[in-house]
């Protein structure tokens, strides 16, 4: 007699960790081998600017004000991005920071799974010091590479990826998003993964992990 083993692919993902673990990198090889869609915040409110629907020519008028958008019209803004996504296996990159964006998807998505990347503060600092910027895609890429593999664009480092910026980003993360990560594992929400590692071995881990 036969036995056959089924295991269930998790397929709706926030990706979350500090800055430098390595999530926009893991998430673009589970994209290429694995078929998952990718939304990233930035280039959805990116993609806003460039729609010119009621919503952004609101918070158009904000900003050129000299206000702030607020908590309201932000939760209106991750509500119309989430709620438009088709795709069944999809990674959220870049969204639950605080305890506000996770009520969001709590409430719209409630059956994701957070992937937390794991890294040390000071490995990220390590990280961030020396990564390098595509001024066009937006992808970053670790220290030591000058040219995107893809299309052979030339790198540079982003004027915030300096000591001063890198470390209140940080704080920011261990003040916001650490704490929320934690309540997630108490949820049963959490897949943790070892973001210590070369970038291929992360990718295996995450891989078997997620059942692919």
């Amino acid at each position: 007699m036969e036995l056959f083993f089924y295991y269930k692919i998790i397929m709706k993902l926030v990706f979350t960790g500090i800055q430098g673990c390595g999530k926009g990198t893991q998430a673009r090889i589970l994209v290429e081998n694995h078929g998952y869609t990718l939304v990233e915040m930035g280039q959805e409110f990116r993609n806003l600017v460039a729609s010119g629907t009621e919503l952004w020519n609101t918070i158009k008028a904000i900003l050129e004000s000299g206000e702030q958008v607020n908590a309201e019209l932000w939760i209106k803004i991750m509500e119309t991005v989430i709620e438009k996504q088709t795709a069944d296996k999809i990674i959220f990159d870049g969204f639950i920071r605080n305890d506000w964006n996770k009520e969001i998807f709590d409430r719209i998505l409630p059956d994701y799974t957070a992937i937390f990347f794991n890294l040390s503060e000071e490995k990220a600092k390590q990280r961030l010091l020396g990564r390098m910027f595509n001024q066009t895609t937006g992808e970053t890429f670790p220290h030591g590479t000058i040219t995107d593999p893809k299309t052979g664009e030339e790198l540079i480092q982003r004027k915030d990826d300096n000591e001063e910026s890198i470390l209140t980003r940080i704080a920011e993360y261990v003040n916001k998003t650490l704490p929320i990560i934690e309540i997630q594992k108490q949820e049963g929400k959490v897949v943790e993964v070892n973001a210590d590692q070369a970038i291929e071995k992360v990718a295996s881990e995450l891989a078997e992990k997620l059942g692919l």
